[in-house]
């Protein structure tokens, strides 16, 4: 984030800000699973998440002693 605040570089920090202004008009986002399932579907989001997370279980299973 440095790189975004160098002097050097008003237009990064003017690009920043303009980005931080406007996300904050919206007020707040939706959780990113509500996003991916408004655009893919209820279905494929599910399978997508499943299979991007793994299996937690087996996870935790291997971290606890």
């Amino acid at each position: 984030m440095s790189v975004a605040l160098d002097s050097r570089s008003p237009r990064r920090l003017e690009l920043l800000l303009a980005y931080c202004a406007e996300a904050g008009r919206n007020g707040p986002r939706k959780p990113g699973s509500e996003r991916l399932r408004d655009k893919i579907g209820a279905e494929l989001a599910r399978l997508l998440l499943f299979a991007l997370a793994g299996n937690q279980r087996a996870r935790r299973a291997r971290r606890d002693p």
